[in-house]
């Protein structure tokens, strides 16, 4: 019940800004808003002073004995909520123009920070439960109880090519995710060989009851294949997102310095 009343506030929550950048765009030929005076000017401080504000996450994270400071779980919510009201303020004070050099760079590199954080926030959302909950662990994804090795020595006798094949799959998979020598190419690979034996029980059980176990187990070795596809690609976005924020820090403050000063 809780979650779907999120997922209602959050689609209400886009569905909302979305609502508010159309408006901005149907009446940017009436001029309401200008970016060099009045509330126009003051929507560009507002978003900037916003997207400066971003800096406050990381840093806390960083520092756990700040609690004075408020909690890393506030910050990380302020964050998400900063990284889209930041940018929508900034296109409201453009007034959907495109002015100087340095202003046209400014509003670009905004864009594509804006749009490297949806891509951030859609990978960390595949390694946690949900935007704001904890964080996927190995041990919920797999494990091994009695039912299934007993399944497993009944199949051996009719199937053994399978058994091997899965038995090869799950202990190279166990064993590399565990450990420290992992690839984005390695679970790949290991994606396909799932599939592959997935398409092969199909094809060779006949026996229902002990096929659909065998797929509920190749779905558990798929779903780590998964979270360590996303935690691989969230760690080299992490990478790529540092630059183009602190591209953004220079473009914005060169925008802010040559407006009021040249």
């Amino acid at each position: 019940m809780l979650k779907h009343a999120l997922n209602a506030l959050t689609l209400f929550w886009y569905g909302a800004i979305l609502a508010i950048i159309y408006a901005g765009w149907v009446v940017a030929e009436q001029r309401y808003l200008v970016a060099e005076s009045g509330i126009g000017y003051w929507l560009g401080i507002l978003g900037g002073s916003m997207m400066l504000l971003l800096l406050v996450y990381p840093v806390r994270k960083r520092k756990p004995r700040w609690k004075y400071a408020g909690s890393i779980k506030f910050w990380f919510r302020f964050h998400m909520f900063l990284g889209v009201a930041g940018p929508v303020l900034i296109i409201l004070h453009s007034g959907y123009r495109l002015g100087s050099l340095n202003g046209s760079v400014a509003f670009f590199s905004m864009l594509i920070v804006a749009g490297s954080g949806l891509i951030g926030r859609y990978l960390y959302r595949r390694i946690h439960h949900g935007l704001y909950g904890e964080k996927i662990q190995f041990e919920e994804l797999y494990h091994q109880d009695e039912d299934w090795q007993q399944l497993v020595v009944s199949l051996t006798e009719k199937h053994p090519e399978i058994t091997d094949e899965l038995n090869q799959l799950e202990q190279k998979l166990v064993n590399r995710h565990t450990g420290i020598n992992r690839s984005l190419w390695f679970y790949l690979s290991m994606n396909r060989g799932v599939n592959r034996l997935r398409r092969k029980v199909r094809k060779l059980l006949t026996n229902k009851e002990d096929s659909k176990k065998l797929i509920t187990r190749l779905l558990k070795l798929k779903s780590i294949c998964k979270l360590g596809i996303n935690e691989i690609l969230f760690s080299y976005w992490h990478i790529l997102h540092l630059p183009l924020f602190i591209m953004l820090v220079i473009s914005g403050f060169t925008h802010v310095i040559v407006v009021h000063f040249y």
